[in-house]
Parts: structure tokens; C-alpha cells; sequence
């Protein structure tokens, strides 16, 4: 009684602060913890808090002081087990906190708490081993919990999942023989534990054995998620080979739901399986099984039932899309069968005139249009055509819809002849002519959607994207902005009619940045909501855009944003597992897993991260000490960390996320994604290179001031040995590194021309052509020379100094002079006789200002080295006290290569500033590069709207490139030596 007021005490006196951390006053709760703390200076639970407020604070030190003392001396209370776990997940040390409870477990080996904590805390680190060991103590200490013994089973087949495929079967067969363990001696209690023991089977392939078990007892028992018995069942029997009852199965499915499009295709490859003349089954199967269909008269028997069975009532889509697949394996193999079930035309025909008021109905159709030949695809349009319709060929009149489903039938009809390439061989008045009478279609199916809440998508949006796809087709053909301008407008105007549709924003953003214009895109990709997985699979859309166009400070919160996305999964997806345990969810823990790796190994988490911290470098150093700083603060170990593993990376991209109606022939999506992720993988590598390059070198200047006591010559006689290693390391891996950047550079040849890929739905191409130009490769690999050269004058003395180590210096400034861009006139260029603007001028200029930042850092590298031995040069005329000897030449030439960075930087920014129009006098919008038509006050009043968002972009993008150029100029004058 005693001890459970004691209790309550303290449960009382931390409750306030408590109180203030859940409510954000950690300044208060401190005070109110140093409260506690005077009338109990032993309650650590206070001391935790305090420590964990702390770390809330920034006090990152003080706090992580508290802890350390705390976690040395093993605490068991469950209070400051609890409070210190808490400050270690928002520290993110997970690994301390399978050491605390690891600690207290060897106290209270008996604790049931402690051990469950302990367990989680292994799920968090993915140590399977640990988690079967502290499973199997759970399950001495309470052998008849069940799910502790199934931890250790589940644990043991993860540990199958990470290991190489020679340990797999070792892991599997022990966890298989502790399930039927349970089952043999009747101790299975829960549906988990038997998808437990299916998953164990299915990984060894023991498919009889698990057909044993599903049809047996144990299978009874799986009934709380629908069908899940039955598909299982189901896909054990296609492993075997058991096609009577796999179509049985399905059927049986069909029966209670014949609109589900997964079963008719799983029933339709068992009923060829068996018309081929696979062997039914002997066994006696279930006397309420349904008769399977082994022929193709009786498969075509059950579908033509299940579309008469709806004639009556609500039509559904998958019988009739059955039939028609049905048809489509049938020619595949060449059938003379194909006559009875009917003409490819009929089928579309009756699908089209029954479906086509549905949305989906293109979708649908799409798969199977590449049945009909010329003649019937072209009976096939007029159809369409006349049953819309809205047939305008009669005269000049055009007829429009008079209710949704005419217009969605109409525009079902427009989808698919584009999908069919026929507005690929349309002449360009044509398609001018097509895009036109599409627009006006578009207004006038909006007074459908006048009723309609602000999220919702107006019925005739797809006409509007309809019409642009036209206007680039013809922007493609001709080279003329004027079209792709017009479609910018039309996309403008339609947004705001429809400010929730994606898909319009989606082109506009790749519309805008193949101007070289970023400004607008911002807006436009918040406006989408992009969220959680979408950082991954959307994030290249404008990943690729940001720095290209110099916008440096909006990158840094994106890139960041999407960092955050991924580091903050890892946590996520642990406290998914923990709770997959939890619960007995065996089956999803796999896939949580799985699912996590997919994101620590995607290729937009890794180009995000290397750029985020590349842009740091460029942005938050304005002097040598700053980038030092930088350099400290980034969780990187240049020395030890291993080039990315291109082949571990997932490329998650979305890249048909854009709404597009061409030709599979004209889209070559699987080529463009082979060619676009060989782009990507080597821009990584690159950059990923290039900033180890960068880290490196910073290190290696550090370590050549690291000395102490410096002699004569300038070199430290007292130097330990260790410290010598490591400068030797440092300097080792900085030129493999440098070596492996040039290997790279030279295995891009086929990538020094940027690559082209479809305007709307193709990847966009990296910056990886501007990169691999002469200067920036060159300037970069002799700089690195330099800091070679520095580094081997500081081991060894001035005295060493050679007249051809000196031409580096000179190396550096050829290439520095060859950055500035001369071939920049400024913002517009002439083309066939129009001015447009010149989208490539940003691009060259932001590469260049890339490259002379990382140029300045390598210069300041190579300035802590001279001060240093210019330090010694000092000490030793003192002692001499003797006419002050004159600099070696290294000096003079360090300073020459700091005044010819300090003019390219100087011309660069002119050249920057000469793009913005504010300061060139450029009026973009009285240019009217695309003269649009004054057709209507709204159209005008867009287009002004569009060029001012131009004229504001650029002038963003000039401003921010002239500020780092600011920054660097300041940064080379505290160079010079």
C-alpha cells in the first residue's frame, strides 16, 4: 500500500510537466521539472523530462548529457523507461533504445512489460535475431500467450526474407516444424497463426501442403476477410496445375460477382488451360463445387448467360468486356472457333453503343481496338461518329451536347481516334481547325457543371486537353511557340474552372519549365496536395526543374520537403510493424517491410538528398568557415561511405500519371523509362561524386591546419603517426574519387546531347549534357590538382615546390574563363524570323554559377594551406630576424587564379543580370510573342496573366543567381593570400 502511494506521488508531481510538453512550454516545463528535482533529487523520470524538453529546445548537449548519465546507470522504471524512449525516437537513436531496455531486462528478467518493449525495439531496428531471442524469453515466461511464439516464428521467417538465398530453406524448415508444432498439439487459436503457417508453405513452394491445409480444417477457419479462402485456394491450384478447380473457383466467384474484372481473367486462362486439354482433376471435390467449363463452347455458354442475365436489370461492364477478351485470346491463337463468337466490330459496337456514356468506356475499348483492321477500324469511327451524335459534317453549324452522356459518348469518340493516330496525320490547319472546335465543345459542356462544388471536375475538362494536346502536336511539327503559348492560355483559363483538376496543372508545370519559366510551377504543384508516398513517385516533375532554372531558394524547401518525407517513413514504417505485431497481422509485415526498403532505395530520395546537400554548399557559405560548418553539419562520412548501389536503386516514378490519348507506338513509354533511368542513375553517381569530391577536399584542408607545433619548412615534426594516416587517407579517396567523376564523364558520351522524350507523358532529361561540357569536368579535376599540390607542400616544405606543378594554377584559369556563356544575347532569341524566348539561357548560366561555387570552396581549400605554410615562411624569418624573405611563387599565383575567378564571377553576374527584364527594359508582354487572337476580354486577360507570371520568373531566377554570385565574389575576396 505503502509503495502504491508512492506511486501516485510522483505521478502527481510530474504531471505538470507533463501538461507543458504536451502543450509546447518547454521553457516551463524545465522550471518545473528543476521543481521536482528540489524536493526529490532521485526521481530520474523528472530528470528525463527535463532532458527531453531540452532537446526541444535546441539544447542538444545538455539534454543528451542528462540521458547519457541516466541511460549509464540502467533505470527500470517504467516511467523513465517510457519518458527516455520518447526523447530517443525524436532523436532518432533507435539503437539506444534496445540498449536501455536490453539493461533493464537483465534486471527484471521476470518484467513482461520490459521484454514486450524490448521485442518492439528490435522491430524498429530490423534486427530479426534479437527479435526471435526476446520472443522466445516472452514465450517462457508466459507459454500460453500464443503470440509470443508466433513472434519468434514471424521473426524467424524475416530473417529467411534478409538473408541469401543458400540460408533461406534453414530458417523456413525451422519455422515450419515450430507452426505444426502448435497445430499438431492443437494449440492454433487465431486466423493469423494459420496465414502464418500458409505464408511458411508458400515461400518453400510447398504447394501440396497448402493445398492440404485449406481444404482441410484449419482453411475452414479463414472467414473474416471476404473470399480470402477461396482466392487462396485458387492460387495454390494454379501453382499445380489444378485448372478444373481453379476455374470452378472462379466461377463460383463470378456468380455472386460478375463484374469483377480479375476473376473473368483468371477464369478465362483456366478455361484455355483446360480447352488446351490439360487433365481434370480425379479427386472427388466438394459436392457444392461448381461444374468447371473445360471446353470453349461451354466458357462462351457461361458468358453469353451472365450478359443475358442483365438484361433486365443494371447493366455491368465485365460480362460484355469478357465476351470480348474471350475473342481476343481466341484470334491470338488462331481459332476457327473465333467465327461463332462473332466480329471483333459488332463486339466494340455494342460495347460503345451500351458503355459509352461511361468515362471509362475509353479505357476499356482501348485494349482491344488493335483488332479490327483498317476497313473496320474506319467502319468502326463512323459508328462512333453517328452514335454520338453530334455529326457537324453537314454544314458549318456545330451541333454540341445536349447532356452529359452525349457529351462524354462524344468525347469516348475523340479519345480513341486520337489513340487510333488519326490526329497524328491530320495537316496543321486540321488539327488548328480540330483544336478550335474542341475549345468550343469545352465551353459549352461547362453549363453542365454549373452545380458542382469546387473539387469536383467539369464534365467537358477532357476537351480542353483534347485541344491542347493539338496545338503541341502542331508546336511539335512547326517549332512555332506560338502553339504552345496558346495552349499555356487555354490550360490558365481552365484551371479556373476547374481548380481541383491535376490534370491540368500537371501539363501546365511541363509546359512552363520547357520555356525555361519555374515561377508559376510552385503554386501549381502545392496545388495538387502532393503528400507522403506522392513525394516519391511525383517529385520528379519538378525535381528536374528547380535548379535547372535557378531557383535556388525554392528548391531548398522542396528538396527538404521531400528529405523529409523520407526519413520521416523510416520512423512510420516501423511503428507499422511494431503494430503488425501487435495485432498478429503476419501477412502485412512483409509487405511493410518490402515497402520500406522500396523507399530507403528510391532513386528520388537519393537525387534529393545529394542535391539538398549540394545546394547547401552553394547557398549557405559566403567564407570558408561557413562551408566548414555546412560540412559538419551533414550526417555524411566521406571517407567511409560507398558509392550509391545503382543496382539496389527503385525507380518509383509515376510516369504515366499525365492523361495522354497516343498511339503506344508514338509514346514508347518502356524504351523512354530503360532510357530515361540510365540518365538518371548516372546524373546521380555524378552528383553523388562530385559532393564527395567537395566534403573531401573541405576535410583535407582542415586536417592540413590540424598541427600544432610547425617547424622551419612549415611541416609539423611532432605530427602522431595516426594523424599522418589520416591525412594520407583523406587525400587518397579525394583523387580516387576525382578519378572515378572523370570515368564517369567519359562513359556519358552518349548522353553530352540532352535527350528528347514524348512532350506530355515521356520523363523529362536531366542536366547531365550542360555538366559534361568541357569547362566544368576540367575545372574541376585541375582544382582538385591544386589541393594535391597544397597538400604536398605542407608534408614536405615549399622547398619541394616545382615549376611544372605550378601550371595547375594556369589549368584552373583556362577552364574558369571557357564558364562564362557567350553565346547568351539575353532573353530572346530570333527564330524563322519570330523572337521566342531562349528556354536553354538559364540552363547554361545556372551550371556555370554551380560550377564557380565549387570552385570558391576548392580555392578556400587551397587558401588554408598557404596561410599555413605562410604561417611557417613568418615564424622562420622571426627566429632568423633577418630582411623578411619575398613569397614563393605559389603565392602570386594563388592570387592570380583568385582574380581570374573573382572577373568570371563578375561576368557572370552581368550576364544574369542581363536576363532580368526589369533591368534590360525588356516589356515581355508588349513583345506578344504568341500573338493570340483577341477573341474574347477572358482570353486577354489570361494571356496578360501569363506573361507577367514569365516576367516575374525570370526576374526571380536572375535575382537569386546574381545573390549567389554576390555571395561568391565576397567569398574569393577573403581568399587572397
Amino acid at each position: 500500500m505503502a509503495s502504491r502511494s508512492h506511486v501516485d506521488v510522483n505521478e502527481r508531481r510530474l504531471r505538470p510537466i507533463y501538461d507543458c510538453l504536451d502543450n509546447g512550454n518547454n521553457k516551463k516545463a524545465i522550471q518545473e521539472a528543476d521543481k521536482v528535482l528540489k524536493k526529490q533529487k532521485d526521481l530520474t523520470c523528472a530528470k528525463v523530462l527535463k532532458a527531453l524538453a531540452l532537446l526541444r529546445m535546441g539544447r542538444q548537449a545538455e539534454g543528451t548529457a542528462i540521458l547519457a548519465a541516466i541511460h549509464e546507470s540502467e533505470p527500470t522504471e517504467e516511467q523513465t523507461l517510457n519518458a527516455m524512449s520518447i526523447c530517443y525516437k525524436e532523436a532518432q537513436q533507435y539503437n539506444k533504445i534496445a540498449s536501455l531496455y536490453e539493461a533493464a531486462s537483465k534486471h527484471q528478467p521476470n518484467n513482461e512489460d520490459i521484454l514486450s518493449c524490448l521485442f518492439m525495439a528490435h522491430v524498429r531496428l530490423g534486427n530479426y535475431q534479437q527479435q526471435q531471442r526476446t520472443a522466445m524469453l516472452l514465450h517462457k515466461l508466459r507459454p500460453n500467450k500464443n503470440p509470443y511464439y508466433f513472434w519468434a516464428v514471424m521473426s524467424i521467417v524475416m530473417q529467411a526474407h534478409k538473408n541469401e538465398e543458400q540460408k533461406k530453406p534453414i530458417f523456413l524448415t525451422l519455422a515450419e516444424k515450430m507452426t505444426r508444432k502448435y497445430i499438431e498439439e492443437d494449440k492454433i487459436e487465431a486466423e493469423a497463426e494459420i496465414l502464418l503457417y500458409l505464408i511458411i508453405l508458400e515461400l518453400q513452394e510447398k504447394w501440396d501442403e497448402a493445398l492440404k491445409v485449406l481444404e482441410g480444417p484449419l482453411g475452414e477457419q479463414l472467414g473474416n476477410e471476404l473470399n480470402l479462402r477461396e482466392t487462396r485456394l485458387a492460387n495454390v491450384c494454379t501453382k499445380l496445375g489444378i485448372w478444373d478447380k481453379v476455374n470452378s473457383i472462379y466461377k463460383k466467384l463470378l456468380n455472386h460477382t460478375p463484374d469483377d474484372w480479375l476473376f473473368w481473367l483468371k477464369y478465362l486462362d483456366s478455361g484455355f488451360h483446360l480447352a488446351d486439354g490439360s487433365t481434370p482433376s480425379q479427386e472427388d471435390g466438394d459436392k457444392s463445387a461448381v461444374t468447371p467449363d473445360c471446353s470453349l463452347e461451354s466458357m462462351l455458354a457461361y458468358i453469353k448467360e451472365k450478359i443475358s442475365e442483365m438484361q433486365d436489370g443494371v447493366l455491368l461492364r465485365g460480362p460484355y468486356l469478357a465476351e470480348i477478351e474471350f475473342l481476343k485470346r481466341l484470334l491470338q491463337r488462331k481459332s476457327d472457333f473465333a467465327a461463332t463468337v462473332g466480329s471483333a466490330l459488332n463486339l466494340l459496337q455494342e460495347y460503345y453503343k451500351r458503355f459509352g456514356q461511361k468515362a471509362c468506356c475509353y479505357t476499356d475499348m482501348k485494349l482491344y481496338v488493335d483488332l479490327l483492321n483498317p476497313e473496320e477500324e474506319e467502319q468502326f469511327v463512323q459508328y462512333m461518329k453517328t452514335n454520338a451524335g453530334l455529326d457537324s459534317s453537314d454544314g458549318d453549324t456545330l451541333n454540341l451536347a445536349a447532356d452529359i452522356n452525349q457529351l462524354t459518348k462524344h468525347l469516348v469518340y475523340i479519345q480513341l481516334t486520337r489513340y487510333m493516330g488519326r490526329h497524328i496525320k491530320l495537316e496543321t490547319e486540321e488539327a488548328l481547325s480540330l483544336s478550335q472546335e474542341l475549345l468550343i465543345r469545352y465551353r459549352d459542356g461547362l453549363k453542365f457543371g454549373e452545380s458542382l462544388l469546387s473539387t469536383d471536375l467539369q464534365y467537358s475538362d477532357n476537351y480542353l486537353l483534347l485541344a491542347v494536346h493539338l496545338l503541341l502536336d502542331v508546336w511539335t511539327k512547326t517549332g512555332d511557340d506560338i502553339h504552345l503559348w496558346r495552349a499555356i492560355v487555354h490550360l490558365e483559363l481552365g484551371i479556373k474552372k476547374s481548380t481541383s483538376n491535376y490534370q491540368m496543372k500537371l501539363l501546365l508545370i511541363r509546359l512552363y519549365c520547357i520555356k525555361g519559366v519555374f515561377g508559376p510551377c510552385p503554386a501549381l504543384y502545392d496545388g495538387m496536395e502532393i503528400k507522403h508516398i506522392m513525394n516519391d513517385t511525383m517529385g520528379h516533375i519538378v525535381s528536374n526543374h528547380v535548379i535547372r532554372l535557378g531557383h535556388f531558394m525554392e528548391a531548398g524547401t522542396m528538396y527538404a520537403t521531400m528529405v523529409r518525407f523520407f526519413v520521416v517513413n523510416q520512423k512510420e514504417a516501423s511503428e507499422h510493424l511494431m503494430s503488425s505485431y501487435k495485432f498478429g497481422s503476419f501477412g502485412r509485415i512483409q509487405e511493410f517491410v518490402e515497402f520500406q526498403e522500396r523507399l530507403d532505395n528510391a532513386l528520388q530520395y537519393h537525387s534529393a538528398n545529394t542535391e539538398k546537400m549540394l545546394l547547401e554548399l552553394i547557398m549557405q557559405t559566403d567564407r570558408h568557415d561557413s562551408t566548414e560548418l555546412a560540412v559538419d553539419c551533414m550526417n555524411v562520412h566521406p571517407l567511409t561511405d560507398s558509392p550509391i548501389n545503382i543496382s539496389k536503386l527503385r525507380d518509383n516514378r509515376d510516369l504515366t500519371i499525365a492523361l495522354c490519348w497516343d498511339p503506344p507506338s508514338l509514346l514508347n513509354s518502356e524504351e523512354n523509362k530503360v532510357r530515361s533511368i540510365q540518365e538518371e542513375e548516372l546524373w546521380l553517381s555524378l552528383r553523388w561524386t562530385l559532393l564527395h569530391i567537395l566534403l573531401l577536399s573541405v576535410m583535407v584542408g582542415k586536417e592540413i591546419t590540424g598541427a600544432s607545433v610547425v617547424n622551419g619548412s612549415g611541416t609539423n615534426s611532432d605530427e602522431s603517426l595516426e594523424n599522418k594516416k589520416e591525412r594520407t587517407l583523406a587525400i587518397t579517396v579525394l583523387n580516387q574519387r576525382m578519378l572515378e567523376l572523370e570515368i564517369l564523364a567519359k562513359s556519358s558520351d552518349s548522353f553530352l546531347e540532352p535527350r528528347q522524350y514524348h512532350t506530355v507523358q515521356g520523363p523529362f532529361r536531366t542536366r547531365i549534357s550542360e555538366f559534361l561540357r568541357e569547362p566544368h569536368i576540367g575545372a574541376l579535376s585541375s582544382m582538385v590538382q591544386c589541393i594535391n599540390y597544397i597538400h604536398k607542400l605542407t608534408a614536405s616544405g615549399l622547398e619541394i615546390s616545382n615549376p611544372n606543378d605550378e601550371k595547375c594554377w594556369t589549368k584552373v584559369q583556362e577552364f574558369s574563363s571557357k564558364l562564362v556563356v557567350k553565346d547568351i544575347g539575353g532573353l530572346v532569341k530570333d527564330h524563322q524570323g519570330k523572337r521566342q524566348l531562349d528556354s536553354s539561357a538559364l540552363e547554361q548560366i545556372v551550371a556555370s554559377v554551380e560550377t564557380i561555387s565549387y570552385l570558391t570552396i576548392l580555392a578556400g581549400v587551397c587558401n588554408r594551406g598557404l596561410k599555413f605554410l605562410k604561417i611557417g615562411l613568418t615564424k622562420k624569418s622571426k627566429k632568423g630576424k633577418g630582411p623578411t624573405a619575398p613569397l614563393p611563387e605559389t603565392f602570386e599565383n594563388f592570387n592570380n587564379l583568385i582574380k581570374e575567378l573573382s572577373a568570371t564571377t563578375k561576368e557572370l553576374h552581368q550576364i544574369a543580370s542581363g536576363l532580368d527584364p526589369v533591368f534590360s527594359s525588356l516589356d515581355i508582354a508588349s513583345l506578344r510573342l504568341a500573338d493570340i487572337p483577341e477573341e474574347e476580354e477572358l482570353q486577354r486577360e489570361a494571356e496578360r496573366l501569363v506573361w507577367n507570371k514569365v516576367e516575374r520568373s525570370v526576374q526571380q531566377s536572375s535575382r537569386e543567381i546574381c545573390e549567389v554570385l554576390h555571395h561568391k565574389q565576397f567569398y574569393l575576396n577573403t581568399l587572397m593570400v
